[in-house]
């Protein structure tokens, strides 16, 4: 009886525990807000999660270890060789004897002859074509930098894109739920009317099929959100489903550069430039590796042989078993029919054509740069505009408002209204977010993020 009332208390203290441990875990999951995820935050994540700049990043990596390739050509290279002969016939020589011309014959090689060799090649001079190839090599390597900054500005650009997509969607949800609390307020007071005879069924029903048109509003505006999100989502690495509180910057932040200082700054920031400018470097590398087969080659060889009758190799009646020697060479094709010269040609018109690139995106780039510019100052004159228009809307609302509980304006005048106040407001927020997209595209094509 005793031990029941024990296993009763002890299992009373357990239930108590549980209680107390549910209330505190909620107590401290309502008191501890969720993170507001910043818009630099959100270009840190993608920076660390993206896929295509991991790739960009093996890309790097895999120019590096070319490079290093490239450095061996300097350093000599030691080869080995194991090969075995068998000859038809052992080699024998014949020897004649005074005047009676008799001729003995030896033999002074085996059919079975097998040999090992070492060989050590040091190139001397190659006509500059090691060290122009370590060039081009170690310019790969800033070509793949440069590929990774490019990718690194186009995603924090879409990152942007995608932050500034969610806000502008919550800004037109909140539009939307704002529009439907005015119109269902209006509703209730056309039903009042209604139901005292003052206005006709006709004008009731106007307005309840424009609250149903505002519910529907409401609905897309929360769907819209919810696909922006996924947008967002998507280049973070999140769940798709994941909803993420985002710190409010859709505001007017004033641009104070003018053309001529940002078109400068893109001309020394702009990836894209920097890049058909290396090649501009490795197309004259590539020339004067070209121009290399000019020039004669000059090598050192050095080799050690183990020779014999056996596997072993330990040599044979007739051979030593082991021997060495050492070469020091001069090579040079002089007469190959006009084709270096033509490879030369080759590569000097591959130069200019990289020369003409380069004057190309130059010029887009200022394109873009102008196009951005302009885009900015429109944005930013409408943001003054669609201001100005929301105060004279919401004023027009209020009096249409006051009209109708008068009975002098009629439900289609307050309807009329309030849709003129939900169109400011959404073409203010479409202002702000053209203006801050504007300023990032700005910032983009001056080859910053």
């Amino acid at each position: 009886m005793n031990r029941l009332k024990r296993n009763g208390r002890q299992r009373n203290w357990i239930w108590g525990l549980g209680v107390v441990f549910i209330f505190w875990a909620g107590w401290l999951m309502a008191e501890t807000p969720a993170k507001t995820l910043s818009l630099e935050k959100s270009i840190q994540i993608a920076f660390k999660e993206s896929p295509a700049l991991k790739s960009a990043e093996e890309g790097i990596r895999a120019a590096e270890y070319k490079k290093k390739q490239a450095q061996t050509g300097f350093f000599p290279k030691l080869s080995s060789q194991y090969r075995y002969t068998y000859l038809d016939k052992a080699p024998i020589t014949s020897v004649q004897f005074g005047e009676s011309g008799q001729i003995l014959t030896a033999a002074v090689g085996t059919q079975n002859n097998y040999q090992f060799s070492l060989v050590l090649d040091q190139p001397l001079f190659t006509g500059f074509a090691l060290t122009r190839a370590y060039e081009l090599a170690d310019l790969g390597v800033d070509i793949s930098r440069i590929k990774y900054e490019q990718e690194r500005l186009t995603l924090a650009y879409k990152i942007k894109e995608a932050y500034f997509n969610i806000l502008i969607t919550q800004k037109r949800k909140g539009v939307a739920e704002q529009s439907w609390v005015q119109i269902t307020d209006h509703v209730r007071v056309a039903q009042q009317f209604y139901q005292v005879g003052i206005i006709p069924l006709n004008d009731l029903l106007k307005s309840e099929v424009e609250l149903a048109g505002a519910k529907q509003n409401l609905v897309r505006a929360e769907n819209g959100v919810l696909l922006t999100q996924a947008g967002l989502n998507n280049l973070l690495r999140f769940s798709l489903e994941q909803m993420n509180d985002l710190e409010d910057i859709l505001i007017y932040r004033p641009f104070s550069n003018s053309l001529e200082e940002c078109q400068e700054e893109a001309q020394k920031k702009r990836p894209e430039i920097k890049e058909v400018e290396t090649q501009m470097t490795m197309a004259d590398k590539q020339i004067a590796l070209a121009k290399s087969d000019y020039y004669p080659q000059a090598f050192f060889q050095g080799t050690y042989k183990m020779q014999g009758d056996n596997p072993a190799v330990s040599g044979s009646p007739y051979t030593e078993p082991t021997n060495w020697d050492v070469t020091a060479g001069l090579r040079w094709n002089f007469w190959e029919w006009g084709r270096t010269h033509y490879l030369v040609q080759e590569r000097t018109k591959q130069w200019n054509q990289v020369k003409e690139a380069l004057t190309q995106i130059k010029d887009l780039v200022r394109l873009e740069v102008k196009e951005a510019h302009i885009g900015l100052q429109e944005s930013e004159k409408n943001i003054a505009v669609a201001e100005k228009a929301i105060q004279q809307a919401e004023e027009n609302y209020r009096i249409s408002e006051l009209r109708y509980k008068e009975q002098v304006a009629t439900s289609l005048e307050v309807l009329d209204a309030q849709t003129l106040l939900t169109q400011a407001k959404n073409n203010f927020y479409q202002a702000l977010y053209a203006y801050n997209l504007a300023q990032a595209r700005l910032t983009r094509a001056m080859g910053g993020w």
